[in-house]
């Protein structure tokens, strides 16, 4: 079982403090467009990132807005959930689907309201692309770097709004500032935030504490993930004592292009809804003798073909052909990467793409209901860094940005409503942050090697596990566990990233199945009588709860307790 410790800072001899309605941790969609919508909203805000406002997944995210508009001719909500639902592979929490894929069409209105330019046909009609899993064209996109294009705008308003003079309340924008741990009271509610910036550290202390940190590719050595995504929000709330559930699941995309010496850049799905095949080194087009779904199959199964046809044919890739999509299509639809492609030596338009999966979303995360409600109370968990059982056991392509925006959008409604009930930073007894700052020595690996850390867990919790590798995996954690005090981010990174690890691990090892993303070489079927759960972390237990019967801890509470 891994340990939880508080991760622990030098003594500092002066603590700034910061008192707001609201603080934000990371900056993707879901983090950006609640802290506008709030600051809209007339709430003060604080919105905290380790890096700049730019740094998140959703400004790698290609393919697109999975959702149901009035433009989308012969398309359902109805039919979006089923697929959602067929994709979650007997996980996928029906209720919480209903409400995401609900509120699409009110989150695509409100991204147009922002700015966001979504591509048209030539009739002015929005743009949809097909992708693997959907029954129906309807993924919203900006060429081939929709999430670049929200990030963008986003930040630009949010910019506007932190230069609004006008404004009476705030919104305060601390970029390279890492956080360090939840502040809790004494009765156990969030309270606060310890964020770390170079020599300084800061506590926020706030009404209700959000994360939104995106997700956890960086733990292994092949991902899309850019650098952040290390899994901070996770272990934040692992240490604060909230639920975390589904941590097991890690979806692993089916079409990163591989090059020694080059990172795992992701090829859009969007490429295979336009026609792009997958071959095998003789040009076999293989995915249909997995799938009669071919290269449009989910991409569990998809990343599988890959990975089977790989192994037993001991090849380290396989290929991606974009030539029947047409050169005029690549061009128009696919430029960013192109562009990324030709600077590697790779000519798409001329020869296939080598492929082969990497880390790439992260079902489980914190228990979170689609409000971002937590297990604790005053903390909120939005878009990847949540669980909320949408995705079950696999996301269905660009089901990402819908549900972390949607997520945005109803937690911004109920955080306006309270705090025009009980306006300003109510004071709460927060003794514990204090004690947070001379806590003991956190958990790091050893001289703080991120990257053997990314190799053990790349190979015994990657694509394929087995009791053996995953039994070795937890060993080796174990062994390259050392402790010490420092107040360097590059340390804190590392614990996080070690902590989440282990946590991965055991949930690997509890789920004797293979279902989804989860495919156990020495469980290879599913077991509905046996599995039919989730598997969930609180305060250092691990338990098992069945679909119905799964509910968050403070379900029946105020949102936002008496502060």
């Amino acid at each position: 079982m891994p340990e939880i410790n508080s991760l622990s800072i030098m003594p500092d001899p002066g603590l700034a403090e910061i008192e707001t309605d609201v603080v934000i941790i990371g900056s993707g969609i879901a983090g950006l467009l609640l802290a506008h919508e709030l600051v809209e909203g007339g709430v003060n805000v604080v919105i905290a990132t380790k890096d700049s406002l730019l740094d998140s997944n959703t400004r790698y995210a290609q393919g697109g807005v999975a959702a149901v508009i009035a433009e989308a001719l012969g398309d359902s909500k109805e039919a979006h959930l089923q697929d959602t639902i067929k994709s979650g592979a007997g996980l996928a929490n029906e209720k919480v689907a209903r409400e995401i894929i609900d509120g699409g069409g009110a989150l695509i209105k409100r991204l147009m309201q922002l700015g966001v330019k979504f591509d048209r046909t030539e009739n002015g009609q929005i743009s949809m692309h097909l992708e693997g899993g959907h029954s129906q064209r309807r993924v919203l996109h900006s060429k081939d770097a929709t999430g670049k294009t929200i990030a963008e705008q986003l930040v630009a308003v949010l910019r506007d709004c932190a230069l609004d003079s006008g404004r009476s309340n705030k919104v305060v924008i601390l970029e390279n500032a890492f956080a360090l741990d939840i502040i809790k009271s004494e009765d156990n509610q969030a309270c606060g935030v310890l964020l770390s910036s170079g020599r300084e550290v800061v506590a926020v202390k706030a009404n209700a504490i959000v994360l939104a940190t995106g997700g956890i590719g960086q733990i292994f050595e092949r991902t899309t993930n850019p650098l952040v995504a290390t899994g901070d929000g996770i272990a934040l709330a692992a240490r604060a004592g909230a639920k975390l559930v589904d941590m097991e699941f890690v979806q692993f995309h089916p079409t990163a292009f591989f090059k020694e010496g080059y990172p795992a850049f992701l090829i859009s799905e969007a490429v295979r809804g336009q026609g792009a095949i997958l071959v095998d080194e003789t040009g076999h087009r293989f995915a249909f003798d997995f799938h009669k779904d071919g290269e449009l199959a989910t991409r569990d199964i998809v990343a599988n073909a890959i990975h089977q046809t790989m192994t037993s044919r001991g090849i380290p890739n396989v290929f991606l052909d974009l030539r029947p999509i047409g050169i005029s299509q690549i061009n128009e639809k696919f430029p960013n990467i192109l562009a990324t492609l030709e600077a590697a030596g790779i000519d798409a338009t001329k020869e296939p793409i080598p492929v082969c999966p990497a880390a790439h979303y992260f079902m489980g995360g914190v228990a979170a209901d689609t409000n971002g409600r937590t297990s604790i109370e005053g903390l909120f968990a939005i878009g990847e860094c949540a669980s909320t059982g949408l995705h079950g056991a696999n996301r269905l392509a660009s089901n990402s940005l819908l549900e972390a925006g949607v997520m945005a959008l109803n937690l911004a409604d109920i955080l306006v409503r309270e705090a025009k009930t009980q306006p300003g930073y109510i004071q709460k007894s927060a003794k514990t942050y204090q004690q947070l700052i001379k806590s003991a020595d956190c958990s790091v690996p050893n001289n703080g090697d991120k990257k053997h850390l990314q190799r053990l867990m790349y190979r015994g919790a990657g694509l394929v596990r087995d009791a053996k590798g995953l039994t070795e995996l937890q060993s080796a954690l174990a062994a390259i566990t050392t402790y010490k005090t420092s107040f360097n981010r590059s340390d804190r990174e590392a614990a996080n990233m070690l902590l989440v690890s282990k946590l991965i691990a055991e949930a690997c090892q509890r789920r004797r199945e293979s279902r989804g993303s989860h495919l156990r070489s020495d469980f290879q079927a599913s077991d509905d009588v046996h599995n039919l759960h989730r598997i969930t972390f609180e305060n250092g237990s691990w338990n098992a709860e069945m679909i119905e019967k799964f509910h968050l801890a403070s379900v029946q509470k105020p949102l936002i307790v008496t502060r």
